[in-house]
Parts: structure tokens; C-alpha cells; sequence
């Protein structure tokens, strides 16, 4: 970790905030942090200098750095940590999740060449509750397997998963290797994911959450709900993926519909 100075570079020079612009201060002191991080002068970990250093040196009060800081910090170029060993840190990119197809986490994170892991915290076998068993067509009576596991992206926890897939449809599962591709396992049953029912929510993180994920208790999560089909359309998948907002962002291509024009043939 680099503990930057003022007066050195990547820092130095400063930029020019006296002359005449159409921006305020804290938008062009804002778009010179960023420039350093998109060019890679500024590097993850880099710790900034202490908010008062930062403010004298530009000549700016501390409001009007802190604003350029939150604008800075909301875009995922900084992150603003309080406390002793607290301050200004540059941030790591977020790991970039392709939601547009249904690759599983090994595959989208071996698609940017980056080191999947899967630590398995349980492995059962039990009866369904109402919301799994409604999501996979099941009866009381009939079981499933759950599988809590912490994803690791080059070797740092991004994601707590729990799935759930129907024990009649994958026997024996629980004894096969669940440290790679939950996908490719199922795969290997003959009944992976096809297609996919998915909600993105908004959530804040447990207790037990925030420590198995590295984390401050209550931190923004993303929650991913899905349901998933085989080709033949039956459940195989239940699972609620718990993603770092911090560490992650879901890119989903969109396409926009067609609508014929009133008066063209056909069109009601």
C-alpha cells in the first residue's frame, strides 16, 4: 500500500481550479481523481492523504473536497473507510457479472481471467420450506439438497450462495465435488440450467453475513433470486446469491421491443 503525499506525484501537479470553467471546484477536483485512476497513476490500495492536507493544498475547504470525494467514491473509484485505520483508499475494480446468458460463477469469472474458488460451508439434505418448495414444484414430502457456499474471486469472498436443487433429480450430489461449477455438476446429472426466472434486490448484510464475506455488518448487498429450468422446463434451481455491492457490478444487455406504427398493416 503506497501512502500518497500532496506534494509528490501521482498527486502533483494539482489541478487548476482558479480559472474560469463552467464546472465547480468539487466537479474538476472530482474529474482529476478519476483521470488518475482511469489512467493507472493511482493504483488500488493507494491511500489518499488526510482530507485537510488535500483541502489546504488546493485551496478548497474541506466541504467542497468532500463533495468531490462522494462523487468520486458513488462511481466505485474510492472507498471512504472510517475509524483508526480509516481514510481515502483507491478501490479494486468490481468483478463485472454477465447476466445476459446464465453462465455459471466459475465460468463468468474464468471468461476475465480471474481465479474462481468456492468454499462450502454446509451441504444437506432436508425437507423444503413454502418458498423453495413453491419456486421447484415440490410437495412437502419430497426433499431437496441446500448448498451454502462463499464464492472467492482470486481468493477474495464476493458472493455467499445458497441453492437449492431437487434431491430426485440429482442423487447423490452431495458427494460429488462441490469446490468448481455447481452447473457443471448438474450438468453431469443431465439436467442443468436452461433458461432462468431472476429478481435483483437491494439488501444489507447479517451478522453472519457480513463475516463470511468480509465485510461491516448492515453493508449494501445485492441479492440475486433465480429460479432455473432445464430444456425440458422443469425447476432444478432455487438459489439466492448474496453479491459485495462493493466488489461487483451486473452488466444485462437490453433490446428494445418494436412496436408498429398506428395505420401499418396488421396493427390494431
Amino acid at each position: 500500500m503506497r501512502v500518497l503525499n500532496v506534494d509528490e506525484p501521482p498527486l502533483a501537479p494539482r489541478p487548476e481550479l482558479t480559472g474560469r470553467s463552467d464546472q465547480p471546484a468539487h466537479a474538476r477536483i472530482a474529474h482529476w481523481l478519476e483521470d488518475l485512476v482511469v489512467s493507472g497513476e493511482l493504483e488500488p490500495g493507494d491511500k489518499l492523504p488526510p482530507e485537510v492536507e488535500i483541502a489546504t493544498s488546493l485551496g478548497v475547504s474541506r466541504m467542497t473536497l468532500r463533495q468531490a470525494l462522494g462523487a468520486v467514491e458513488a462511481k466505485g473509484f474510492i472507498d471512504r473507510r472510517r475509524g483508526r485505520f480509516g481514510g481515502s483508499f483507491i478501490a479494486s475494480p468490481r468483478f463485472e457479472l454477465d447476466h445476459a446468458s446464465l453462465p455459471g460463477f466459475t465460468e463468468q469469472m474464468l471468461r476475465i481471467d480471474v481465479e474462481p474458488g468456492a468454499e462450502v460451508l454446509t451441504a444437506t439434505t432436508r425437507r423444503p420450506d413454502t418458498v423453495i418448495g413453491k419456486a421447484l414444484g415440490l410437495r412437502r414430502s419430497d426433499l431437496v439438497h441446500e448448498i451454502r457456499r462463499v464464492r472467492t474471486a482470486n481468493g477474495e469472498p464476493i458472493v455467499l450462495e445458497e441453492a437449492y436443487v431437487p434431491a430426485a433429480v440429482f442423487p447423490g450430489l452431495l458427494s460429488e465435488n462441490l469446490h468448481g461449477s455447481l452447473y457443471a455438476v448438474m450438468r453431469a446429472h443431465g439436467s442443468a440450467p436452461f433458461t432462468a426466472d431472476e429478481r435483483i434486490e437491494a439488501t444489507q448484510a447479517t451478522v453472519e453475513q457480513s463475516e463470511i464475506l468480509g465485510v461491516a455488518p448492515a453493508s449494501p448487498l445485492l441479492l440475486i433470486l433465480r429460479t432455473s429450468f432445464s430444456a425440458d422446463g422443469v425447476a432444478v434451481e432455487f438459489s439466492r446469491d448474496y453479491l459485495r455491492s462493493d466488489r461487483t457490478a451486473i452488466r444485462i444487455k437490453s433490446r428494445a421491443e418494436i412496436v408498429p406504427p398506428a395505420g401499418a398493416p396488421g396493427f390494431l
